[in-house]
């Protein structure tokens, strides 16, 4: 064999040999899956309050979910509508909370008998309780009656306070763990409060209601409202005592506490007219910022006879 023809097949054994290690070191990529990592699964046990079959939702008096949220009565979303077959207020289940970076739902329910005797009851009609007799029903085109909170300052208010403006109000908890439910009612603002600022700078005024008074001091809501680069000068996170947040909430056919002193999660998100009168109540979390911003620039700019 001649030193030439040697030299060229040592040479392709190298080059062979160096791919060899470039493939062993470096193997192709697997296809990518879909992390899970964000995604938490809880077990949780309840009793049923109401089901709605339309909304796909189940209202259900949870117990506490350790490290995660309080015992409380709530809606919780069902992406399965087959899983509400048979279900019935008042029936003991066992349920599968899921909750990711933006999202959460009922992966699936297990009866698991009547409710105990011994458990306080609490009417399934929850979301729409009988009110206070002193606290008037307001419907759109009336005026929303005037009343006193206290905002992330400490300052005491008034809604009066707003007249001339249009006035968006919804109701938050500063421990709300479900993506869907208060952090996106927060988000929403934040998208609304910079959108609104470009075209009616001074002629709006954002109101987000703590209705868990005892943990949501203004110092905590204040910490709150930064983590969504609320400006203060249009949108105000307002608390105030039992009795004054019982009032707020009632006015729009919220309400917060069960019989048994658990919190009552519904939401709510109203419109006021600079006049006073209210225009519109959104009760479920699926409006849109560009939907709700449609509805306060017809108000702002006199389109909204009512």
């Amino acid at each position: 064999m001649s030193l030439r023809l040697s030299l060229t097949v040592l040479s392709g054994l190298t080059a062979l040999a160096v791919l060899s290690a470039v493939a062993i070191h470096h193997p192709t990529p697997a296809p990518s899956v879909p992390s899970e990592t964000t995604r938490q699964q809880f077990v949780v046990r309840g009793v049923i309050r109401a089901v709605d079959q339309r909304e796909s939702t189940i209202t259900i008096e949870h117990d506490n979910i350790p490290g995660f949220m309080p015992a409380m009565t709530m809606p919780f979303t069902v992406k399965d509508p087959s899983l509400l077959v048979g279900l019935v207020v008042d029936a003991m289940v066992k349920f599968r909370l899921m909750v990711t970076d933006d999202d959460s739902w009922i992966a699936n329910v297990e009866k698991t008998g009547a409710e105990s005797a011994s458990k306080p009851a609490v009417t399934a009609a929850l979301a729409n309780a009988t009110k206070p007799d002193d606290v008037p029903s307001v419907n759109a085109g009336d005026t929303v009656p005037d009343f006193t909170l206290t905002d992330q300052n400490g300052r005491r208010f008034h809604l009066r306070d707003f007249r001339g403006k249009a006035v968006l109000m919804t109701f938050i908890y500063t421990r709300c763990p479900l993506p869907n439910f208060c952090p996106l009612m927060s988000k929403n603002f934040q998208s609304l409060q910079k959108r609104l600022r470009k075209k009616f700078p001074g002629r709006f005024e954002l109101v987000s209601v703590s209705f868990d008074p005892q943990f949501d001091t203004p110092a905590t809501l204040k910490a709150y409202a930064a983590r969504y680069d609320a400006d203060e000068h249009d949108w105000i996170f307002a608390t105030g005592t039992d009795a004054q947040i019982d009032y707020v909430t009632t006015l729009f056919g919220l309400t917060r506490q069960a019989e048994n002193g658990l919190i009552a999660h519904g939401l709510r998100t109203a419109l006021i007219r600079p006049d006073g009168r209210l225009v519109h109540v959104w009760r479920s979390n699926v409006w849109t910022p560009y939907e709700v911003q449609r509805e306060v620039e017809e108000v702002i700019q006199g389109l909204r006879a009512r």
